[in-house]
């Protein structure tokens, strides 16, 4: 894979590998560029991704190489079909998928929230630490999320006989959490949209994880707590969570 050009000095090997997704794919329209290139599941010229994602073919340039640069595709030069010889031209450069991205499942959604959250984390500067903005960052989020509902009439936040858990699990599922309720109050999501990476930085990505859980929640029963009795990023065969009331 190539280096990072603008990884920063000092970070551990987690660190750096969620400075890596955070950097490549913050910026919207990379993101449709990566995308792009993955749907296609062969190699793409610079048109043909330009055409693909609407944009000039010098911006698609621009964010394929960028994401080169990072790792996530890599470029190969190929002649067009039945040029050959001294007036063939030029190989023209295309882009295919990193062999060490062809294994990534997560949706594309999940990489853009994911992004999203990290740039708005690491962009903070109210002094909190950078465990407490992130969580912040998750918890202001997942509370979007619910008075979201509100604004697409399917549910309104904090309306009597609104059921807070089945809500949350309903939310949690549309962002690949495969959550369900259990009993009284006890949230089980067997799949998380950010497992890679939760792996491999269990504090602060499951922090985030919980703390979307937390925003959801406080949109639909500003009373109820949540807490968390398990964690597959440590082993456990899912993340369950309890949620008590007022």
């Amino acid at each position: 894979m190539n280096a990072d050009p603008q990884h920063t000095p000092g970070l551990t090997g987690d660190e750096a590998r969620i400075e890596r997704l955070a950097t490549a794919l913050g910026d919207p329209t990379r993101r449709r560029v990566f995308f792009a290139v993955r749907e296609s599941g062969e190699a793409l010229s610079k048109d043909d991704v330009a055409k693909a994602v609407g944009i000039e073919r010098r911006l698609a340039g621009f964010h394929l190489d960028k994401l080169v640069d990072h790792g996530f595709l890599t470029a190969e030069f190929h002649r067009r079909s039945g040029r050959t010889g001294p007036g063939a031209g030029r190989p023209a450069k295309h882009y295919r998928l990193a062999e060490e991205e062809q294994e990534v499942a997560l949706p594309e959604r999940h990489y853009d929230v994911l992004a999203s959250l990290l740039l708005k984390a690491a962009s903070d500067d109210s002094g909190r630490s950078g465990d407490e903005a992130l969580e912040q960052v998750g918890y202001d989020f997942g509370y979007q999320l619910g008075l979201a509902e509100a604004a697409e009439g399917r549910s309104r936040p904090g309306k009597e006989g609104v059921d807070a858990v089945a809500e949350v699990v309903r939310l949690l599922s549309r962002y690949g959490f495969a959550a369900q309720a259990e009993g009284e109050g006890t949230i089980r999501a067997c799949a998380c949209p950010f497992e890679e990476l939760a792996l491999a930085d269990p504090d602060r990505v499951c922090g985030l994880d919980r703390a979307i859980w937390k925003g959801i929640l406080a949109a639909f029963d500003g009373h109820a707590t949540l807490s968390v009795g398990a964690t597959r990023a440590r082993g456990d065969d899912a993340c369950v969570a309890e949620i008590v009331g007022s």
